[in-house]
């Protein structure tokens, strides 16, 4: 899984040129999907599990760990958007102007510098 994770982080980064800065998406979200799908496979007794419900095979497993890792993603997927309109609604939007993002919100929002680079 670790090792998938940082393949995914690569690609999220390079690939699709994300800003994913915590690696968020691609540790949590892609390890936490392989986990689960990996439940259906692991919990069997040929891979040293404690086994699967009784007449229940590693395939049906997986399809029901499937069926709730989409169904788990569309439901935060909705709710999230719906958290990020209402919050961008009541607060007049969820991003700083150009200007304020490129002097930096360090110097434009409290008014002094986090860093003296010179």
């Amino acid at each position: 899984a670790g090792w998938v994770c940082f393949q995914m982080v690569q690609i999220v980064k390079q690939a699709w040129k994300l800003d994913d800065s915590l690696d968020v998406f691609a540790v949590h979200g892609v390890g936490g999907s392989l986990g689960t799908l990996m439940v259906a496979v692991l919990a069997a007794e040929s891979f040293g599990g404690r086994g699967l419900a009784e007449g229940v095979g590693i395939g049906e497993a997986l399809g029901v760990q499937a069926l709730g890792l989409v169904v788990t993603c569309l439901w935060s997927g909705v709710l999230s958007f719906v958290i990020i309109k209402l919050t961008a609604l009541a607060t007049g939007g969820i991003r700083v102007d150009k200007e304020s993002e490129i002097e930096g919100l360090d110097l434009t929002s409290h008014g002094e510098r986090a860093y003296h680079l010179e």
